[in-house]
């Protein structure tokens, strides 16, 4: 899976909404819930539902596949400590 600098601080950005809202609601400010689907929620469904393929891409992991099994699959070392820092700045928002 790839994790790009722009989807951690997506996730974070959208977890610190969520947990505001939730504090909100907490403190009465909000007298009955209520859904609202956005439209990236609305475009992204119907992109799941409409797609009869799989979300992936043959090709690039028929390779993959392959660079892995005869051992030439490489990952440089600082896109892995990268990911690895990324992840746990996710979690430790997460967790405050």
């Amino acid at each position: 899976m790839i994790i790009s600098r722009a989807e951690i601080a997506s996730a974070v950005s959208a977890y610190k909404t969520v947990k505001r809202k939730s504090t909100v609601a907490a403190a009465g400010f909000g007298p009955a819930d209520s859904f609202e689907r956005s439209e990236a929620a609305a475009s992204l469904s119907g992109l799941v539902t409409s797609s009869p393929e799989p979300f992936y891409r043959h090709a690039l992991v028929e390779e993959l596949g392959r660079q892995i099994s005869e051992g030439r699959y490489f990952v440089p070392t600082h896109e892995i400590v990268e990911k690895m820092l990324g992840r746990l700045i996710v979690e430790a928002a997460i967790a405050a």
